[in-house]
């Protein structure tokens, strides 16, 4: 069964929800799908100030990520 947008999303804050920074690799590994949907997820996210986006391609959540997976 294929899964909806928001448990995959919620799946990608729960492997950020550490607080450092990780690799798209990781986070497919840790959301089980695909590199292009984490990173598709991703920029999603960034545009709310939930995660950030480094220039080499690593994730963090920010503050704002933290109090939304609370409420997720």
């Amino acid at each position: 069964m294929k899964r909806t947008y928001k448990e995959v999303k919620k799946a990608i804050l729960k492997a950020l929800s550490d607080g450092k920074w990780h690799s798209y690799g990781y986070l497919e590994r840790k959301a089980n799908t695909n590199w292009q949907t984490v990173r598709n997820h991703c920029e999603d996210l960034e545009l709310f100030n939930v995660v950030e986006i480094s220039k080499e391609g690593r994730v963090k959540i920010t503050k704002i990520g933290l109090s939304v997976l609370k409420k997720i």
